[in-house]
């Protein structure tokens, strides 16, 4: 499974988000590359799951907004492993 955690420039709040989901995802001993991009490079990496922020999810292209999870806080690993765990239950992933 690919992750891309998505943010404005591909380096701050996904670097962040990155670390924090793949902490989250050893300890649900789920394995899953987790990779960043900016907002803009999104259509160009393909992925099953794409995590972002409540700001940035209007700017997700619409084919997309499937796949994505949006978090509204890239910090706490509690919700992190709730929202993730219940969203791939739901894709089946």
């Amino acid at each position: 499974m690919k992750i891309v955690c998505v943010c404005g420039m591909g380096l701050g709040s996904s670097v962040i988000a990155k670390m924090n989901i793949e902490q989250v995802l050893k300890k649900m001993q789920i394995e899953a590359q987790v990779d960043t991009c900016d907002v803009g490079s999104i259509r160009s990496i393909s992925a099953d799951v794409y995590v972002t922020t409540r700001e940035l999810a209007v700017t997700m292209p619409e084919e997309l907004q499937v796949k994505t999870l949006v978090l509204t806080n890239f910090v706490r690993k509690v919700e992190i492993e709730s929202s993730l765990g219940n969203f791939l239950k739901e894709k089946g992933l």
